[in-house]
């Protein structure tokens, strides 16, 4: 595989270039996390929001126009896109495209269909190529590189890759690769990776990271309205005639951070690294645009006085009866969405707590897994979400108990 280019602060002109972001994601493997929000739209690393990645790299790459396609909740996303980011796209080079108004009833049925839906607006901008990108990846990369290695090449698509964990690559698409950086096969999440040339222990994985000549990108899409997504349909099309190069990361061990934070273990993991004290980089800022508040969400101070911080675990003093061990809170491992609060006498081990949700005194979770089963969502690999509703079904059901030993749920007054 070549070396990727060294990324320089010249770059090509973008004029022509057109970023398509893919942010129509629902994210079931959140769980409660996006049941009310689109993925992108919700908050990671403080008060950012996990889109606020991919519109910082889009715009200090010198990205000029963007279509962004919304499907699943857009309101929060599209709300904060327009207040936060509209101002770093002159003109109206940032346009929202929602499937329910393009794509009917059923929206985008894909990452390629959503493309497909919205040609008319790719040739009105007169598009050269077409950058795809992902709203939901947590990165820092400037597609200047990338951009200029696709034109200096033959190829009609170009995906950028990086190497992942043998064990993990089958959430990814893995691409092998000839010396000449032509891509001999991808394959869409396969249930057993290959890996790379002389280093068994890892695949080559796609970032879902394109660009694509947008004529040979228009030709294909009109020609096969069956190919739908880029991972299944695209990208194997283009494989099979030759056309299709990667831009490469990690050769000399130089591996970027790049996180799929689509489920809780990785969103959790990936929240940890950006609240250590040498985070992987610099939270997404835009010059000329205000920070979007402080990034780091404060535990709430009317309750509690010094703190530490050492491993991965804060540890918290109250401000009446420091003294008493009982009433210090321990989060451990564990991260709180904004305007989430915990109580003196908390510990939690490997946690996220939902936006908004107010931890009671003295609850204890994640040292007890089969206990934490019977109220909250604990993943296999050991997360534990918390969230405002599932604390109230908690309370409720201790309640319940000690109403029907006192004669019933309506001489406890909870039905009506």
């Amino acid at each position: 595989m070549p070396r990727a280019p060294a990324t320089t602060r010249s770059g090509p002109d973008l004029s022509q270039t057109v970023a398509f972001l893919l942010a129509g994601g629902q994210g079931t493997r959140l769980h409660e996390l996006t049941q009310g929000e689109c993925k992108p739209a919700l908050h990671f690393a403080g008060l950012h929001r996990i889109v606020d990645f991919t519109m910082a790299n889009a715009v200090a790459s010198g990205v000029q126009r963007m279509l962004v396609a919304t499907q699943f909740q857009p309101g929060t996303l599209i709300r904060h896109l327009n207040a936060v980011w509209l101002r770093a796209f002159p003109g109206a080079g940032l346009m929202m495209r929602d499937a329910r108004q393009l794509a009917g009833a059923g929206g985008y049925a894909g990452t390629a269909d959503a493309v497909r839906a919205n040609i008319a607006a790719l040739d009105a901008m007169d598009a050269r190529e077409v950058l795809v990108l992902a709203a939901d990846h947590v990165y820092s990369m400037d597609y200047r590189a990338l951009i200029d290695e696709h034109r200096r090449s033959s190829a009609k698509v170009t995906v950028a890759a990086l190497p992942v964990p043998i064990d993990g690559a089958s959430e990814f698409g893995i691409i092998a690769a000839d010396g000449d950086g032509r891509i001999t096969r991808f394959d869409e999440k396969p249930a057993d990776p290959a890996p790379m040339a002389g280093a068994n222990d890892r695949a080559l994985a796609s970032m879902g990271i394109y660009v694509c000549d947008w004529r040979w990108l228009r030709d294909v899409l009109m020609r096969h309205p069956d190919m739908l997504d880029f991972g299944h349909h695209v990208l194997p099309h283009a494989v099979e005639g030759g056309i299709a190069g990667v831009y490469g990361f990690g050769q000399e061990g130089q591996v970027p951070y790049w996180r799929d934070v689509g489920t809780l273990d990785a969103y959790r993991l990936a929240a940890l690294d950006f609240t250590g004290r040498t985070p992987p980089f610099g939270r997404p800022v835009v010059p000329g645009i205000p920070r979007l508040l402080p990034a780091d969400v404060a535990v709430s101070r009317s309750r509690f006085g010094a703190e530490l911080e050492t491993g991965g675990m804060r540890i918290l003093s109250p401000l009446l009866r420091s003294g008493d061990p009982a009433r210090w809170a321990v989060l451990d491992r564990s991260v709180l969405l904004p305007g989430a609060r915990v109580a003196p006498g908390v510990r939690l081990t490997d946690c996220i707590v939902g936006a908004g949700t107010s931890v009671p005194e003295g609850l204890v979770v994640g040292e007890d897994k089969a206990e934490d089963r019977l109220w909250f969502r604990v993943t296999p690999d050991g997360t534990t979400l918390i969230t405002t509703s599932m604390l109230v079904r908690r309370a409720a059901d201790a309640i319940l108990p000690l109403a029907r030993r006192r004669g019933g749920l309506r001489a406890s007054g909870l039905t009506g």
